[in-house]
């Protein structure tokens, strides 16, 4: 395969994760809180997850049978970064499922845009990452992209609820810390073998704040109570959401730059918003375009800066 097909293999594994994590929203207000609590689905993508890895890494151990492919030895300090690891994974699911409590599908999404920046602050933080006087312009950008979602959309537009808008950014805050925790165990590991781990330990701590909720009063979905929609809308963020994309972005990863793979993430707030216009999810408002132009301006100037430090 030459370099060239390579290259539209990553892009295209890029473009389809990013259109994935655009829907995702649109799906999961379907389901929640209307027939299941941000608790209980929080839990059910997190064991859902978890069975899905645990098979794939047996399948894989199958087929490396008679190899010279041994099993994966994890040394104790990274055992606790996965067991840190599944609890803000838990965290980011549950932020997010909470978030369509109080918003939209569309504020969701055009906050958690705002993660790139978020992640380039925590790793200069915790990892001593530089930052460029052009990173710190990409940085005040966004944050006015996500100010103005915070300053004009409360009297404007009900759906932009504080405690909704303060759930996203939580949501992001988990996710970017995430990102930063597992960066170097990430280089260390293979996807499924840290997936399998982090989605085992975020099931044990989900699921003794999930079982109170399980009944027909707060989960209508799992007694019946429930339209094909919702039940196709779960399915379709347990399969893709959870599971297809974790395959996808290792693949995207391995043909293209990180930096080119993560400016696919500005097309996640527009499917967002276009297919919640369209399902009457959400309505226009004026500060949502010029908010998008502003992160996506933002994370253009984060993504596409190069420390002195680091040329690669």
């Amino acid at each position: 395969m030459n370099t060239t097909n390579k290259k539209w293999i990553g892009h295209l594994a890029a473009l389809t994760v990013y259109i994935i994590f655009g829907i995702n929203p649109n799906c999961s207000k379907v389901v929640v809180p209307e027939y299941m609590s941000p608790e209980v689905y929080t839990a059910v993508r997190m064991l859902f997850g978890t069975a899905a890895f645990w098979l794939l890494a047996f399948l894989v151990d199958v087929c490396a049978a008679g190899t010279e492919r041994g099993r994966e030895q994890i040394t104790a300090r990274d055992m606790w970064i996965f067991v840190l690891g599944g609890i803000l994974l838990a965290g980011t699911l549950f932020a997010f499922s909470e978030a369509f409590r109080f918003t939209s599908p569309c504020y969701v999404s055009l906050v958690s845009a705002t993660s790139p920046l978020l992640v380039m602050l925590l790793a200069a933080l915790f990892l001593k990452e530089p930052i460029s006087l052009r990173k710190s312009a990409g940085v005040f950008v966004g944050i006015g992209g996500a100010l103005m979602i915070v300053l004009f959309s409360w009297k404007i537009d009900a759906n932009a609820t504080p405690i909704g808008l303060l759930m996203c950014f939580v949501n992001i805050l988990f996710y970017a810390s995430y990102l930063v925790l597992t960066r170097g165990v990430s280089r260390r590991y293979s996807p499924i073998t840290m997936m399998k781990w982090m989605f085992l330990y975020g099931s044990v701590v989900c699921l003794p704040f999930a079982i109170p909720f399980f009944s027909k009063e707060f989960c209508p979905i799992f007694f019946g109570q429930a339209p094909v929609s919702a039940y196709v809308c779960l399915f379709t963020v347990l399969i893709f959401a959870t599971v297809v994309s974790y395959f996808l972005l290792p693949i995207s990863l391995r043909y293209i730059r990180p930096t080119t793979v993560s400016m696919y993430s500005n097309l996640q707030p527009l499917v967002t918003a276009c297919v919640a216009i369209a399902l009457g999810q959400d309505i226009f408002t004026w500060n949502k375009p010029v908010a998008l132009v502003l992160i996506v301006i933002g994370v253009y100037l984060v993504t596409t800066s190069r420390a002195k430090e680091n040329e690669s």
